[in-house]
């Protein structure tokens, strides 16, 4: 487990510096276009599956803890559980809204595909353990439906807010 969580951070470490550094590559002959347009579809393939993973890491956290409710309580709290599908919803969003950008420049796109990636993976992650949490103390009796809403809320905003920029960033 933890060779996997140093994999992982190795590798995110080199998304990030790519995709800082991007705008310095595009200094180049004309040939590498082709190439940088290329790179940008990979990083912005690899966002798009960070989202897509985040949202079922979440997704797998949340249902665990909704299925250990047992079935009368399901339908009350799924709401909460389904919380961490949206990051997946973004991140198919970006990825179509910045497929135009590839042609004019690759490396801005690039860039901001492989920061949003980051933050889609990693708070619909930690949106999962909120609501399981969340969920939890609602079976439990010490918390109601709105308070787990609420809660499972707060890394959402930061999905959003990665959302936006994406679309300000120039």
């Amino acid at each position: 487990m933890v060779k996997n969580i140093r994999i992982l951070v190795i590798f995110c470490v080199l998304m990030l510096i790519g995709g800082t550094f991007s705008s310095l590559l595009a200094q180049g002959e004309p040939g590498q276009k082709e190439a940088a347009t290329l790179v940008a579809r990979i990083i912005m393939g690899f966002s798009l599956s960070l989202g897509l993973a985040g949202s079922a890491v979440g997704l797998g956290i949340s249902f665990s803890a909704l299925l250990g409710g047992g079935k009368e309580n399901f339908f009350k709290n799924i709401a909460v559980a389904l919380m961490p599908s949206t990051q997946g919803i973004y991140s198919i969003v970006v990825l179509f809204a910045n497929m135009e950008g590839l042609t004019a420049d690759p490396y801005i796109v690039a860039g901001k595909a492989a920061i949003f990636g980051f933050t889609m993976f990693f708070s619909a992650w930690y949106q999962g353990v909120v609501c399981a949490a969340g969920i939890r103390s609602i079976l439990e009796e010490k918390n109601t439906l709105a308070n787990a809403m609420v809660s499972g809320a707060m890394p959402e905003t930061y999905a959003v807010f990665a959302l936006v920029m994406t679309f300000i960033m120039k």
